[in-house]
């Protein structure tokens, strides 16, 4: 905020900067740029800020992960929700990945732990922005890790073309994983990030499909994916199956707003209503967690990671944990080389 305008408010309302809660409102408009333009604008926000502040104290009382002022500290729960998460119940459903239970046994706790950022399959944490397009981001990065994991090599495809052309989802304003592999397998593939970059994070529109069958980098094959989880007693197909690649999943992450630091858990207060989709990169034994890849920037969190615990079906992490099947198509694979 510019001294000038800063010095306004101030002047306009001299109680205000008595506030116990000012200073640390002053020190989050530095740090994360803020521009109220009018005074009505700035103490409604500081009055959101406030809320949070009580919200964070709340959580830090009685989980074991740390909550705390981060970029989103002056949104309303239903502004969070708005703009950065987006998961919608699809209309396109998979089966079950071949040899996995339906009602499979409690979590094997001596599973050895995996951690696939150390495999060179992921691509860098994304950013979808004021957009609520997560689960195109989700349905992308899933595709990334499976494609280097079968044949070697990491491409950073385009999450805006799905956000823009699948018409079976909402772009902006929400969508779901499973919809979006059966928009790249219809295309055709899915474009390369270079030739079709993101810009609905900053715009917060859906924008208009541009997407170009020359610029196609990857695929998915016919079967499309398959689901590993879809309800808390099935977590334990979570477990076997991130030994063998990453996973799309989806969760509540309401409470993920203030989320700063440390594993989440059970006495967490996290909910089970789905909003949210993201990517389970790993697992932890010691400390029995989900390793968990978010896309609100390397900022937010640990490096733009949460770690959530494992065997609870914690923020309802099981309620959709899927996978896709990658191409196999020898002529696709050889022209990317």
């Amino acid at each position: 905020m510019h001294s000038d305008l800063f010095g306004f408010f101030l002047f306009a309302s001299a109680d205000l900067s008595q506030d116990p809660d000012y200073k640390e409102f002053e020190q989050f408009i530095q740090t994360y740029g803020r521009r109220y333009n009018t005074f009505s604008e700035f103490s409604g926000r500081f009055t959101i800020f406030k809320q949070n502040l009580r919200k964070i104290e709340l959580r830090n009382s009685r989980g074991n992960e740390k909550h705390g002022v981060n970029q989103f500290a002056d949104l309303d729960v239903d502004e969070f929700k708005a703009q950065y998460l987006g998961y919608k119940a699809g209309n396109r459903k998979l089966e079950m990945k071949p040899g996995y239970e339906s009602e499979p046994q409690k979590l094997n706790a001596t599973t050895s732990s995996i951690d696939w950022r150390t495999k060179g399959i992921l691509t860098p944490v994304k950013n979808q922005g004021q957009c609520g397009s997560c689960w195109a981001f989700s349905a992308t990065e899933q595709l990334e890790a499976q494609y280097a994991q079968t044949y070697g090599k990491v491409n950073v495809l385009a999450p805006q073309q799905i956000v823009s052309c699948d018409t079976t989802c909402d772009g902006c304003s929400g969508g779901n994983p499973i919809n979006a592999w059966f928009y790249v397998q219809g295309y055709g593939g899915q474009d390369s990030e270079s030739s079709y970059p993101y810009v609905s994070g900053t715009t917060q529109q859906t924008g208009t499909c541009a997407a170009k069958k020359s610029s196609v980098t990857e695929d998915v094959s016919s079967s499309v994916g398959y689901y590993i989880s879809q309800t808390a007693s099935q977590e334990s197909n979570m477990l076997k199956e991130i030994t063998e690649m990453p996973m799309s999943v989806c969760v509540d992450a309401e409470l993920w707003q203030t989320y700063t630091s440390g594993i989440i858990t059970s006495s967490s207060g996290c909910g089970t209503t789905i909003d949210h989709a993201v990517q389970a990169v790993g697992y932890s034994s010691p400390g029995n967690y989900w390793i968990v890849r978010n896309s609100w920037g390397p900022s937010w969190g640990e490096g733009g990671y949460v770690y959530v615990q494992a065997g609870a079906n914690v923020c309802g992490i099981a309620s959709q944990a899927t996978i896709t099947a990658p191409a196999t198509i020898a002529a696709l694979h050889d022209s990317m080389n």
